[in-house]
């Protein structure tokens, strides 16, 4: 009997474990508490016994917006305050836009400002080293990912501050004459599925990405006096406004006669949520055609959005297979597990008779509703829409293996294929994702719709980019049918398909994208171009499905500052994309690093660098680093969707069930021994 007593003894200490490992901390009694915590990145310190734990280094924020037309200019100021009675290190990662255009840094010092110089990004590294082992005040902006950054700020004097600027400019895309904004404030963190070798072949289990790209840091108990966000923002259309709001924070606006200057009437707000901003122009966008345009070293730099028209309507509505993928993960729980469940049944509700769809959902592993594609007859629907409601979040954010999945059905060419994908995204395997979709999306089309307060826009944005469709972002579950409303206009109206542009004779150009994507209604066409002159008129060519072209005269274009700026960034990316099919790291370095040195822009090679000559700390005197965590998003359960996404409980819960059976097994022989 003691031998069973011990198997139980086991058992149950694994299950304790295991439960423990699924039950949230709860604000630490003790310094080592805190520490043990590892989502955090945080160090707490307290003056004494009596008082409370907070951070040695506080983060706050100031964002300063201006909109004019299409071009956002932001200016990002981060501030770091240093609490210890020591000179201290902070780093901290940040997510930006996914089109930011990062083209200026400075650092202040008490009434000093450096500007930042642009270095390729060893170089700048070992700049900033040296400053920090030499005891200089210095900064540090690198890319971690496409939209995750990080500022590293060395030798913050004890009880100062020291605080980094950054500069960019960001192309705002209509949909039809609809404008957003969306500034990222915090992320939800991001896991990589790494095999496990006791699992079967082929299975993944998700955990947490070690490497400093990878690692997302995020912290549930920061002070209220830190990760703290001023915003201001003035919006000139260009013309009167017929709505404007922000679906994520209240905003107080005053029209001036030219333009709206927007201000949140809390003066800080917590940075656990991005700010979201809404505007709806009064007239539809037309067939037109706007220029912005810049001369740097006698090459004309031009951004053109083109917005055909008389895209025709009353074609015969062609049948569709639509494909419906679902994340339920961990980090999916609570209000993002219901919004999206909303949304796939407003899909559901928008298929006709002559459809055939499916839906599948996945997290650590994935499971189809049905077999195949089915027809979307009132039997087939109301059984989607029972499974549908009964969709939870947990376990793992596995990807590859669905989206191979959904991408593989034998396909009809008498049916339109579309694939909606509907997740926050919260995975940094990002490059292999991509990398699948372009190889094999085929004649599909792909359309990705981000959910919560912080999703993983670089993701979903060229995901749908790659797959030839469209990115959605639902914010709030009162958003749900507007925002799916609008992507079935999209799904189900005409598109041009295989566009190119023709140039008048002797018009020579380099542009981007080089493959022009599908165009559906009401959604216009940006091309990033460099030209020897700039033409009187551009001509489009595609299929709808019959040939269809259009001329667009372009209108006289001023000198913009910003559209060099956007055009680079645009190569870049492009550039970028070359890696995931097959082309040479060491090529597309050097071709990014011409473009990224020549327009001081920050990329995957090249970062920014300011150093202040001024000694504050003795080289041989402590130095403590710190790397800042994000605040939580607002509807993110870390409690719920850490241990279930990161901990690798799996193998646990197999070995309890093993010593479970074995127990059992046992169970008999004790008795009749007894």
């Amino acid at each position: 009997m003691r031998n069973l007593t011990g198997w139980l003894l086991v058992l149950g200490s694994l299950l304790a474990n295991s439960v423990l490992a699924n039950t949230p901390p709860s604000t630490p009694a003790s310094l080592n508490s805190w520490l043990n915590h590892s989502e955090t990145g945080t160090l707490m310190v307290r003056h004494d016994a009596d008082s409370d734990w907070y951070p040695a280094l506080l983060l706050g924020t100031e964002v300063d917006i201006q909109i004019s037309g299409p071009v956002a200019r932001i200016t990002l100021q981060q501030h770091f305050s240093n609490s210890l009675n020591m000179t201290a290190e902070g780093v901290y990662a940040f997510p930006l836009s996914e089109r930011s255009a990062v083209h200026g840094m400075q650092m202040q010092v008490g009434q000093r400002r450096i500007v930042g110089a642009i270095h390729e990004k060893a170089e700048a590294r070992q700049i900033y080293q040296q400053a920090l082992s030499s005891g200089q005040r210095a900064g540090l902006i690198e890319q971690r990912r496409p939209n995750l950054f990080s500022t590293s700020v060395a030798n913050i004097p004890a009880a100062e501050s020291i605080s980094v600027t950054l500069e960019y400019t960001e192309l705002l895309v209509p949909d039809g004459n609809r404008f957003s904004l969306r500034l990222p404030l915090t992320m939800t963190p991001r896991f990589n599925p790494l095999a496990e070798p006791s699992d079967a072949e082929g299975a993944q289990s998700q955990q947490q990405d070690p490497s400093p790209e990878g690692r997302i840091l995020a912290n549930e108990h920061l002070p209220a006096q830190s990760h703290q966000v001023m915003i201001s923002t003035y919006l000139d259309a260009g013309q009167q406004l017929q709505s404007l709001n922000s679906p994520s924070h209240t905003v107080k606006s005053e029209y001036d006669g030219r333009g709206y200057r927007l201000v949140l009437p809390a003066e800080q707000v917590p940075m656990d949520r991005d700010f979201v901003l809404d505007w709806q122009l009064q007239t539809e966008l037309t067939s037109t055609a706007s220029v912005f345009s810049e001369i740097i070293d006698g090459d004309n730099h031009a951004l053109v959005m083109l917005m055909p028209g008389d895209l025709a309507s009353d074609n015969e509505r062609m049948p569709r297979e639509v494909i419906m993928v679902v994340d339920t993960s961990g980090s999916m729980a609570g209000e993002r597990m219901r919004q999206a469940r909303e949304s796939l049944i407003y899909a559901l509700e928008r298929l006709q008779p002559e459809d055939r769809f499916n839906v599948l959902e996945f997290n650590t592993h994935h499971r189809l509703l049905f077999r195949d594609l089915v027809a979307a007859d009132e039997e087939n629907i109301i059984q989607a829409r029972q499974w549908v409601r009964e969709l939870r979040g947990d376990g793992g954010t596995n990807m590859l293996p669905v989206l191979h999945d959904a991408m593989a059905f034998p396909h009809d060419s008498d049916y339109l294929r579309q694939i909606i994908f509907i997740t926050d995204g919260s995975v940094s395997n990002e490059a292999a994702i991509l990398d699948m979709i372009d190889r094999q999306i085929h004649r599909a089309r792909l359309f990705t719709v981000g959910i919560g307060a912080a999703p993983n826009s670089y993701l979903l944005r060229k995901a749908a980019e790659m797959g030839r469709g469209g990115y959605s972002y639902i914010a709030h579950s009162h958003e749900v049918e507007q925002q799916m409303a609008r992507l079935f206009e999209k799904l189900e109206r005409p598109v041009l398909t295989d566009l190119r542009i023709e140039l008048p004779d002797g018009i020579t150009a380099d542009y981007w994208p080089e493959q022009l994507p599908d165009l559906y209604a009401g959604q216009p066409l940006i091309v990033a171009m460099r030209l020897n002159q700039m033409p009187a008129h551009i001509t489009l060519h595609g299929k709808q499905p019959e040939p269809w072209q259009q001329r667009l005269t372009l209108p006289l274009h001023h000198q913009h500052p910003g559209a060099a700026t956007l055009w680079a960034r645009q190569k870049i990316e492009v550039l970028m994309d070359r890696l995931s099919r097959g082309e040479s790291e060491a090529q597309v370095r050097e071709d990014v690093l011409e473009v990224a040195l020549k327009h001081r822009l920050l990329s995957r090679y090249t970062s920014f660098v300011a150093v202040d000559q001024q000694v504050v700390r003795n080289p041989q005197d402590p130095l403590h680093s710190q790397e800042l965590g994000n605040r939580n998003p607002v509807d993110h359960q870390m409690s719920h969707a850490y241990p279930q996404t990161s901990l690798g409980l799996r193998r646990y819960w197999m070995l309890a069930l093993l010593l479970a059976l074995l127990a059992l097994v046992l169970l008999p022989r004790q008795r009749s021994l007894a």
